[in-house]
């Protein structure tokens, strides 16, 4: 039987390497930008946009995992108190 704090561990695992993903390829976004700044004839605020948007998503997803590490510390903590 899988427990609750299994499940929710196996979760953040994925989660954690999705971010990882995430955040490498928005500062690979970034530094491409970096390198190529406007220009005469080139215009760069959709590459921006887009670096918000993906920057926006990652901290939701950071978001999420902070919450159920908070919550696995809380699942651990009961259980240490429910065994004493």
């Amino acid at each position: 039987m899988v427990t609750a704090n299994e499940a929710l561990s196996y979760s953040l695992k994925r989660d954690q390497a999705q971010f990882i993903e995430e955040a490498e390829c928005l500062a690979s976004q970034a530094a491409c930008i970096a390198a190529n700044p406007p220009s005469d004839g080139r215009s760069i605020s959709g590459d921006i946009t887009r670096l918000i948007q993906e920057a926006a998503f990652l901290l939701k997803r950071a978001t999420t995992i902070e919450a159920g590490l908070g919550a696995i510390a809380l699942m651990n903590g009961e259980t240490a108190t429910t065994e004493q």
